[in-house]
This record gives structure tokens, C-alpha cells and sequence, in this order.
């Protein structure tokens, strides 16, 4: 218990002890185990009554404990302090009721902090409590930072990235879908592309992912792609393919190794015309072989066009190892 004893006797107001993240509240303590169904007191040896009593306590602490882990702290001290007046020498309700309170102070101090701080302070909470309290902390840090828009960003990372840590498919896709709404951002594509993975919606996932790392795959959330093969795209231009930015090159790897679909050309790749040994930026020269690559699966197979020969010429300026590996696999 010093972690938790620790935290009571902090000053109810010092945000300080709220919002490092860093900062571990909880003392690495963990609910007790009271919470797995189990009962540090020892159960009574008699029965019928005293059983029936022993029960009772059981369900009404398990009810107390609901609410503390639904986030709803101040009820959860409400109901424990009611089991303690009548089981004052319980050691689990006792403890639990320690850590409703500590809950209930800190969320009173989030709530007290400005509008703008609060998603923050929320997650900081989440990340220092026990596990089985996160979640409701993490949906109500995505409620508070939605507040501020439905592309607003938290250490770069959207709502939806909150509610997925927090389980929530359902809220996490309507959160992604308002903040690509709100914003073509290649980052929010990504994380809409993430909740349909996670949602085993793998074809209609991979072609967003297609979108957005052919639109900036530099804005993407690297970590937080929940598709693996995807996730490896960057790696494997590095490596197999010696391309020094692997991260700007992932959409031609991926559709080049049939990870992503084939799709439309990057909006913003030209139409193949230009120079194609000029000293394009990474992402640049990525799109244009994309481009190039997509035109010249649209020819009709076989057939040796002009079309698909001047593709084939800015692949090879472009890139010569992706063009040879495309052949190769033909």
C-alpha cells in the first residue's frame, strides 16, 4: 500500500502529481486482487448466514468496483465508504476504497485544469494506473480532445489511436471517419485504415493505406499501423531493394509485392512527361515510378506500346531495382 498512501497524503490540488507522464501515481501498485475474484480476508467457516452475508459483500463490492472501473470514482467512494462503515475490517474494501479516493482527487483535479489541458492529464492519468482502469480513461481523454475538433491531435496521435488502446472498434471508427471528414490528411487516412484492420476489413484497410502513403508517407504514424506486412514496407525498401528512403518509396514496394492495390496515380505525380533523371526529392521520385507502374499494368498484356515503353524507361531511371524486380515477377 505506499504507493497508494503516498498519493493520499499529496496535496489535493497539485497537478504536478497528475500530468507526468512519467510519474508513476500508483507506485506500481496494482488493484487488488479482490478484483480477479478473489478475497485477501479469510472466508467465513461457517455457514448458512454468515455465508449468505459473506456473499452479499461480495456483490456489493463488485459493484463498487464497476464503477471505479467504468471511471465513475466518486460513486465508487460513495458505495465503498458504506461497505467499510459496515465491514470496517475488511483489508480489501479498505484498500479500495484508498484507490477510489486517490481516483477521485485526480479526476477532480483534471477537471478543474483548463479545457485544452484536460485530454492530456487524462491520458497521463491512463498511462500511470492500474490496467483495469485504462480504459475508461482513455475514452474520456478522446471525448476531451474531440472537444478541441475531430482532427485534433495529442502528442500527434488522433481520438481514434485513443480509442483502440481502449477497445472501443465502434467509437474509434466513427471518431477516424469525423477527423477524415475534417481533414485529407495522409496521417488520418491512415489511422481510418487502422480501425478497418483492426476490424478485420483487410482489402478496404489496404487501400487506404495505398491512398495515404502514396499522398505523404512521411505523415504517417509509423507505429500505430495495425497492418504488419504494411508496417514492414519501409524496412523492406531499405534492405531488399537498397532504396535509402524507405519510408517515401513504400507504396511503390507495396503494390510492386502485391501488399497494396494497384490503384489510381498520385494526384500530384505528373503525367510521366517531365525529365525523368532529374534530381526529384524521394517521395517525388516514388510517385512518379508509381505513376509509371500503373500505366503500365493498364496496358493490355502482352502488347509492346510506346505507352508502356516510356514507362518503363522513367522506372528504370527512377528506380532500376524496383523495375528489374517488377519484371522479374512478371
Amino acid at each position: 500500500m505506499r504507493g497508494i498512501r503516498s498519493l493520499v497524503s499529496s496535496p489535493p490540488g497539485t497537478l504536478a502529481s497528475v500530468i507526468g507522464v512519467q510519474l508513476d501515481l500508483f507506485g506500481g501498485q496494482h488493484l487488488p486482487r479482490a478484483l480477479e475474484g478473489h478475497s485477501s480476508a479469510e472466508a467465513p467457516d461457517a455457514s448458512g448466514p454468515q455465508l449468505d452475508l459473506f456473499a452479499d459483500r461480495h456483490l456489493e463490492l463488485g459493484r463498487a468496483r464497476r464503477l471505479l472501473i467504468d471511471g465513475r470514482a466518486r460513486d465508487a467512494v460513495r458505495a465503498l465508504r458504506e461497505l467499510r462503515r459496515r465491514y470496517p475490517d475488511d483489508p480489501v474494501i479498505g484498500a479500495e476504497l484508498e484507490l477510489a479516493r486517490v481516483m477521485e482527487r485526480r479526476l477532480d483535479a483534471v477537471a478543474a485544469a483548463v479545457p485544452d489541458e484536460r485530454a492530456h492529464l487524462l491520458v497521463a492519468l491512463a498511462r500511470a494506473a492500474p490496467a483495469e482502469l485504462r480504459p475508461a480513461l482513455l475514452r474520456r481523454a478522446a471525448a476531451a480532445l474531440r472537444q478541441s475538433g475531430p482532427a485534433a491531435l495529442l502528442g500527434g496521435k488522433a481520438a481514434s489511436v485513443l480509442l483502440l488502446e481502449a477497445g472501443e472498434l465502434d467509437g474509434a471508427h466513427a471518431a477516424a471517419e469525423a477527423a477524415v471528414g475534417a481533414s485529407e490528411r495522409a496521417r488520418f487516412i491512415a489511422y481510418l485504415a487502422d480501425v478497418e484492420a483492426r476490424r478485420d476489413l483487410c482489402g478496404l484497410a489496404r487501400e487506404r493505406y495505398r491512398e495515404a502513403l502514396a499522398q505523404d508517407p512521411h505523415d504517417i504514424d509509423w507505429d500505430a499501423i495495425a497492418d504488419a506486412d504494411v508496417r514492414s514496407l519501409p524496412d523492406i525498401a531499405r534492405t531488399e531493394f537498397e532504396l535509402e528512403d524507405g519510408v517515401a518509396w513504400s507504396a511503390p514496394v507495396g503494390v510492386l509485392l502485391d501488399v497494396l492495390p494497384l490503384g489510381q496515380p498520385p494526384a500530384s505525380s505528373g503525367d510521366g512527361a517531365a525529365e525523368p533523371q532529374r534530381a526529384f526529392a524521394a517521395v517525388d521520385r516514388a510517385r512518379r515510378f508509381l505513376a509509371a507502374l500503373v500505366r503500365d499494368r493498364r496496358e493490355p498484356g502482352g502488347s509492346v506500346s510506346g505507352a508502356r515503353l516510356a514507362a518503363r524507361r522513367e522506372m528504370r531511371a527512377l528506380a532500376p531495382q524496383l523495375l528489374a524486380a517488377y519484371l522479374a515477377s512478371k
